[in-house]
């Protein structure tokens, strides 16, 4: 089509943030099954396993159960079930919380730390060979981009909770 037509054609609403949509979830999709497969092919593990390892490595103190559901923006039904399998692996602990009693505190047991700084060199250099090909400055822009998309639904989602 020559670009004086393209031109004038007016765009459908939500067309672009629909393109937007499809093309982070095609991404994410791509990114995840790979990822998934090899940790789970290297180590027996989920992403969503390793996710939480990666939350409680950040935290050496660990974390009580909602704040790691909150981290992870997950259900506590997912969480408890993640934690349980975790639990049963001898890759965390759990102990009450000496602040609440009706909560519980997670943490990486020695196993769980060895595992995860294994699995986080692989997770590491499986995404650098994946994105080999994409020129640093173009992950930059899009990393910004992607930064400041967050930045701006975040301060729509205040302002809407704000409202009700």
């Amino acid at each position: 089509m020559p670009a004086a037509l393209k031109e004038n054609i007016v765009p459908v609403p939500g067309q672009v943030e629909t393109r937007l949509w499809l093309q982070l979830l095609s991404l994410h999709g791509e990114l995840f099954a790979s990822l998934n497969a090899m940790l789970n092919a290297e180590f027996g593990l989920s992403l969503a396993k390793f996710d939480v390892l990666a939350q409680l490595d950040r935290y050496s103190d660990g974390l009580a159960l909602g704040q790691l559901s909150q981290n992870l923006k997950v259900s506590g039904g997912n969480v408890s079930g993640l934690v349980q399998r975790l639990l049963a692996d001898d890759l965390i602990s759990r102990e009450m919380s000496s602040e609440d009693r009706r909560s519980f505190i997670v943490r990486l047991t020695p196993k769980g730390e060895a595992l995860f700084r294994k699995a986080a060199d692989i997770h590491k250099r499986h995404l650098g060979k994946r994105l080999e090909n994409v020129p640093t400055q173009e992950l930059d822009t899009a990393l910004s981009v992607l930064r400041s998309l967050s930045s701006k639904l975040r301060t729509e989602s205040k302002k809407q909770s704000r409202k009700k």
